[in-house]
């Protein structure tokens, strides 16, 4: 008797401790809705970067939404300048960049940092500049395809992915079908299956099973040269409404990545996309004003 007595109370505390997790991973902030944001007719932000602080006494999140630029080369854009000149004044204990993890990338130069990685790069080597850590504000792969695959298809989620981080890759006119192929077969493979842990069977691994899906997505052939862009900001079609979802997905993943953060740390530094500070920002707010 005496056993099943611990027994029971072992599992009621670790049902509890269960609980409390779940709940903690669970948590939504609050976010504006990409169909809200307010930019100007080409998507620019009102400066780049545009650059947000939130305080709340020893406690501070300093912001720094980027248009992302078309070309690293152009390492005197004032964009680079005025992300170092937001770091050195802030004085930041700990860095939140956008685009996976680089925290064990060692640039020799800013300048290197830069041309090979743009502001990530940048805010790589501003952070060893001071010893403190960079970490990566994006979710895994497989996380978010986890997400994604809980509201949508198997074909409506390829017709997405694929389109937005494997054909937008891709030159038109392609010359040579077999080599363009065998690099979606290597996409599938490598980065949706292994990488982001999908299971596909082998119909769906197939070209002609995303072709497929892409029409029935959008009510046309798929073509290379025509292909569908993503805007978040257009309400019509499910095609969009996908690539909202992703990003909404990561928004969470950030906010809550930044909210652990503040909990070991005063000061957190974070360079991301432009859209995600706007569409973030009463979730920053919720964030700061609970710190102490």
């Amino acid at each position: 008797m005496k056993y099943i007595t611990l027994l029971l109370l072992f599992s009621s505390a670790l049902l509890s401790c269960r609980t409390k997790k779940d709940k903690a991973s669970a948590e939504i902030y609050p976010t504006v809705s990409y169909l809200k944001i307010k930019l100007d007719a080409a998507g620019h932000l009102p400066a780049n970067p545009y650059i947000l602080r939130f305080k709340n006494e020893k406690k501070e999140i300093v912001f720094c939404g980027v248009n992302h630029l078309p070309d690293n080369n152009d390492i005197e854009n004032p964009m680079f300048k005025d992300i170092e000149k937001a770091f050195f004044e802030f004085k930041p204990d700990v860095c939140v960049n956008e685009g996976g993890d680089v925290s064990k990338t060692i640039f020799t130069s800013k300048k290197e940092a830069i041309q090979k990685d743009g502001e990530i790069g940048l805010t790589k080597a501003l952070a060893d500049s001071l010893k403190i850590k960079t970490v990566n504000g994006d979710m895994t792969d497989s996380l978010e395809f986890r997400e994604l695959l809980k509201r949508y298809t198997t074909g409506e989620f390829l017709a997405y992915i694929v389109t937005e981080r494997f054909m937008w890759g891709q030159r038109p006119p392609i010359t040579d079908s077999v080599a363009f192929k065998g690099n979606y077969a290597k996409f599938i493979g490598g980065y949706i299956m292994k990488t982001g842990g999908v299971k596909l069977s082998r119909t769906e691994q197939t070209l002609e099973f995303y072709k497929t899906n892409y029409q029935k997505l959008l009510n046309r052939p798929f073509k290379l040269e025509e292909l569908e862009p993503t805007n978040p900001f257009d309400p019509k079609g499910k095609f969009q409404e996908i690539g909202r979802a992703s990003k909404e997905i990561r928004d969470q993943s950030l906010l809550r990545t930044i909210d652990n953060l503040l909990k070991t740390h005063n000061k957190v530094f974070v360079v991301f996309g432009g859209w995600h500070l706007l569409t973030c920002q009463p979730g920053l707010k919720q964030i700061i004003s609970k710190s102490d």
